[in-house]
């Protein structure tokens, strides 16, 4: 789950960044794009870093897009903001690297195993708000973005990447196949789908990501299949 975060929120930070930043200076509602992104990026950081800093910090900026998405804050502190988080993301990834507990960890066991089980998950939990605030509260507001079709297909899609987030770790399986293959699947083919929608209303700049997209995603799929065939190997009797 944390490869579809990551390239989700880094591509849009660098749309936003570059190639898309006139559309911001020409209409600064789309400024929210830079908290929402920055809170992608590192949500799927700190699913690598499995730290309990890195977890809060991930909580702390997905809750932000609450007020972001509503409108609620300035755009120029929330992408300030943003920044700074993914900074302090990395260097706690860096920081706690190689030690073997955490820097936030608490004394009590079961409350530090509670902590590193839901911090992420409530995370996930205020991800998915970006798609709730999308269909309840912008769209019925008559939103400048309700006539995007990439941004209706890109929040649907969400709530199950969303769901999925929430089962990984939870339940292994469904059916015959693996929720964490399941979960990459879904993000990756989200990301696919908006650059496609996008490549067809002429956006050429899509094409290096959806090309990237594609090989990260051929990539992840087989190295979940290989892994899973490698610890099935493991539990078959000698």
């Amino acid at each position: 789950m944390g490869t579809p975060l990551v390239l989700m929120g880094a591509m849009w930070l660098y749309l936003w960044s570059v190639q898309w930043r006139q559309y911001y200076f020409d209409d600064p509602r789309w400024g929210h794009n830079y908290l929402e992104a920055a809170a992608f990026l590192i949500v799927g950081l700190a699913y690598f870093s499995r730290r309990l800093l890195s977890d809060a910090i991930a909580l702390i900026a997905a809750i932000l897009i609450v007020p972001v998405s509503l409108e609620l804050l300035p755009h120029n502190a929330t992408a300030i903001a943003g920044a700074a988080m993914i900074v302090l993301t990395i260097i706690d990834m860096v920081i706690e690297r190689k030690r073997d507990t955490d820097i936030l960890q608490p004394s009590n066991k079961r409350w530090s195993f509670w902590l590193k089980g839901h911090l992420l998950r409530f995370a996930l939990v205020m991800v998915a708000h970006l798609s709730l605030i999308f269909f309840l509260v912008r769209v019925p507001a008559g939103s400048y973005e309700k006539d995007e079709l990439v941004t209706w297909v890109f929040d649907g899609a969400m709530i199950v990447v969303a769901i999925l987030g929430l089962l990984d770790g939870a339940v292994k399986r469904l059916g015959s196949i693996s929720v964490p293959l399941l979960g990459f699947s879904a993000g990756m083919a989200t990301i696919i789908a908006s650059s496609v929608i996008l490549l067809f209303k002429g956006d050429a700049v899509l094409w290096p990501i959806l090309a990237i997209t594609i090989v990260v995603t051929a990539a992840g799929i087989v190295a979940l299949i290989v892994a899973r065939r490698s610890e099935t190997g493991d539990q078959a009797p000698a």
